[in-house]
């Protein structure tokens, strides 16, 4: 049980070793560092790893020498506790909280530092690809947080240069007009902007499939060619030798861009998307500077 007094507030050892949830190994020093320091320092037991609270002499005061033994190996304790078995191996021997915090700094910082330079180079490099915005999003606050955890946080503006570099060209025109407000949004506000236009690319996209399935179906309805040749069809002509060809005074035109002697099935605009989209993305990137 912790008690209080009126300048710090002393917890039990099995409530410290609970409040360590994350086990060092080689390559989360800086994480596993974020947690313990503060609990340390909290509880006036930094200076025992860092070799500021020095060991008092055991002739001139026995009692406080012995105090200070017992703070040492609780925290030694501690920090055993919290090591993986491979970082265990790393302080096999050692005697003081004071020499396992430097070995495991020598052995281990170096190859955290490592982690770090990788997990920003998977920021510079990551890409929404075929992923959804949502996805991508995640996958890139995710990658901030562990940076952020190590002590080593992202800054506002190369978070949002590097998410909208990794949005790809789809959102190349949201990209640039983000970029070039002043000033630049929030890294939050540009998420959940792009979020908000990937939903709208997907309804577009969703409707151009539905309005092509009824285009096609009504094109081939209009112009097949009839079963029978005593049905007459409004501006068919019969003349001479061609009884039963239906002829057309005027071409057919297709239903999709328009123009006349083409056929919505046959049309080259039938499957483009791109301008659908970026209409779209105009549409909402000006309406959106005009309400900011």
């Amino acid at each position: 049980m912790a008690s209080t007094n009126s300048s710090t507030t002393t917890l039990t050892f099995n409530t410290m070793v609970h409040m360590v949830t994350i086990k060092l190994s080689s390559t989360n020093f800086l994480l596993w560092r974020s947690q313990v320091v503060p609990l340390l320092q909290c509880q006036k037991f930094y200076g025992y790893v860092d070799g500021s609270t020095l060991m008092p002499s055991a002739t001139i005061d026995p009692t406080t020498n012995d105090l200070w033994k017992q703070n040492d190996q609780l925290i030694m304790s501690l920090l055993l506790s919290s090591l993986t078995e491979e970082a265990l191996s790393v302080v096999i021997g050692l005697t003081t909280s004071k020499d396992v915090w430097t070995a495991l700094e020598i052995a281990l910082s170096h190859k955290s530092k490592a982690r770090e330079l990788q997990i920003k180079d998977e920021l510079h490099l990551m890409k929404h690809g075929s992923r959804s915005v949502v996805e991508y999003s995640c996958a890139f606050k995710s990658h901030c947080d562990q940076l952020s955890a190590m002590g080593r946080p992202v800054e506002d503006a190369d978070k949002v240069h590097w998410y909208l570099h990794g949005l790809g060209h789809e959102f190349s025109t949201f990209s640039t007009t983000q970029l070039s407000l002043t000033p630049i949004s929030s890294f939050n506000d540009i998420v959940s902007k792009a979020e908000s236009i990937d939903i709208l690319f997907k309804t577009i996209d969703n409707n151009a499939g539905a309005s092509a399935y009824v285009v096609n179906a009504s094109s081939f309805n209009r112009y097949a060619k009839p079963n029978t040749s005593h049905q007459k069809y409004k501006g068919a002509q019969f003349k001479g030798g061609n009884h039963g060809k239906q002829q057309y005074k005027h071409p057919p035109r297709c239903q999709i861009c328009r123009e006349e002697g083409n056929y919505a099935t046959n049309c080259k605009h039938r499957y483009t998307k791109y301008d659908a989209h970026a209409e779209a993305l105009a549409n909402y990137t000006l309406s959106n500077d005009t309400i900011d």
